[in-house]
């Protein structure tokens, strides 16, 4: 399967870029990672919730994704500690 079409939200955007520079490239090397292999990738699923969460480090993506449209759209991005209050 191609690449999956990235959608970044204005909040994910906004958080990652304030990141340093070697955690924006981890961030950003397992969102390619995921795109390749949205199909196949293991989902994690929030609890009581439709999104899904990516771990990279001390660092959570939440996430959605629709593999009949080859899309992934990242919603927000934060600490381990914090990202879970939204």
């Amino acid at each position: 399967m191609n690449q999956a079409t990235e959608i970044y939200s204005r909040e994910f955007d906004a958080i990652l870029f304030r990141l340093p520079p070697q955690v924006q490239r981890r961030i950003e090397t397992r969102i390619r990672e995921m795109g390749r292999r949205l199909d196949d990738f293991p989902h994690a699923r929030l609890q009581g919730r439709a999104e899904f969460r990516l771990r990279v480090g001390d660092y959570r993506l939440i996430y959605a994704f629709d593999v009949s449209r080859n899309e992934l759209s990242l919603v927000t991005l934060g600490h381990r500690r914090e990202v879970y209050r939204f």
